[in-house]
């Protein structure tokens, strides 16, 4: 639920970084062992979020979430490059090291969750262009093209289909939190049930076995926002294999509701069965802070602890088991103080995010790590 002002000039910086020669692993590892103990049925993983705006952070999150997973998460939210995509030239170079450096840094044997972003960051309109100098207004005539524009759905299926055969998915998202669309523009929603219904149909035919998702922003069970998903997700059901699940209770769902693992609804997360009934799932993002949060701004204050954290990930951990879940991806692996004294410019926004990580910002394990490594140990068993 990344919506924010600070993430294009963020992304560039991400952009230059994972372009560079990694210097660290060969990519060959087998990683953990997963041949023990009682059984579980998704995968583990994160996405490969740097601690720091340095190559040695970058490396080092890529071997932590490689040590300490069995899926990588990789999400390309620098938009799409729309004139490229359409016509076949050659995508710009900031494009190119991007997706290089994070091939490259992904070990053989990892399964690999792809999501690409057609919606912009704020959740209300197209993605920008992913240019030179990475995310980037859409100029003409992209500027006044819509979802259900056929040279926007045929641009964002031609660069999907060659991400996919780039990075080789086990899954892909084609719309990351589409569910926010109802609310920061509903209008445009029914011109998304067009570009999901074509963008559906165009990968299917090329990758038929491919399970392609749709990921919601969950909130409270119950909220009007709630409410709105169960209403209009039947619009674009039969467009979606897997459902996906953002949740970061602790900011996004209502005070009562969220700010403690022990106050968290009992259908927290099973709501996600009333918003897409019938539907395999995943959770494609998630967190909790270890650490107090208080941002006036929001009027967003949390208590929070390391034993918080713990329980959000036994609780979150033991209700994915429950719903049978494909795989979890846990957001940051590590928190970046660093990152966000330094090239987030110690942005509010990042604060809700910044002390999630399963390391704090001394690459200190936390206790929710140890929980976590404790399921990563289970053998993998899907539908067990």
């Amino acid at each position: 639920m990344m919506n924010s002002k600070w993430l294009p000039g963020l992304l560039l910086c991400l952009g230059l970084l994972v372009g560079c020669d990694s210097g660290g692993e060969d990519g060959n590892s087998d990683g953990p062992a997963n041949n023990s103990g009682p059984a579980r049925s998704f995968q583990l993983g994160f996405t490969p979020w740097p601690f720091d705006s340095t190559i040695t952070a970058l490396n080092t999150t890529y071997s932590l979430i490689q040590e300490n997973g069995d899926i990588v998460a990789h999400h390309l939210k620098q938009g799409v490059p729309w004139q490229e995509a359409l016509t076949g030239s050659p995508y710009p170079q900031h494009l190119t090291r991007e997706i290089d450096g994070r091939i490259s840094r992904t070990m053989s044997g990892k399964t690999v969750y792809l999501a690409i972003d057609p919606l912009s960051t704020l959740r209300d309109t197209l993605a920008g262009n992913w240019g030179e100098n990475g995310q980037e207004p859409r100029s003409a005539p992209w500027d006044a093209r819509s979802f259900a524009t056929p040279e926007v759905i045929t641009a964002f299926t031609n660069f999907s289909l060659d991400m996919i055969e780039r990075f080789e998915p086990a899954y892909f998202n084609y719309a990351t939190e589409a569910t926010e669309l109802l609310l920061t523009n509903p209008q445009d929603f029914s011109d998304f049930v067009v570009f999901a219904r074509e963008v559906y149909a165009n990968i299917k035919r090329a990758y038929p076995d491919l399970p392609l998702m749709v990921s919601v922003g969950l909130k409270s069970p119950g909220s009007p926002a709630t409410n709105g998903f169960i209403d209009q997700f039947p619009r674009i059901a039969d467009y979606v294999d897997i459902v996906g699940i953002s949740v970061y209770p602790y900011a996004f769902f209502q005070a009562d509701d969220g700010r403690s693992p022990g106050a968290l609804p009992d259908n927290w997360l099973r709501q996600i069965q009333s918003i897409a009934p019938n539907k395999p799932v995943a959770i494609t993002e998630t967190g909790w802070v270890g650490e107090d949060l208080d941002i006036p701004r929001f009027d967003l204050s949390v208590n929070s602890s390391e034993n918080n954290q713990r329980n959000y990930v036994t609780k979150m951990l033991e209700a994915a088991e429950s719903l049978d879940a494909q795989f979890v991806i846990w957001f940051t692996a590590v928190d970046f103080d660093a990152f966000w004294r330094g090239a987030l410019g110690r942005d509010d926004l990042a604060l809700i995010w910044r002390d999630a990580g399963l390391y704090d910002e001394n690459l200190r394990g936390r206790p929710a790590l140890d929980v976590w490594q404790d399921w990563l140990g289970r053998r993998y068993e899907p539908d067990a």
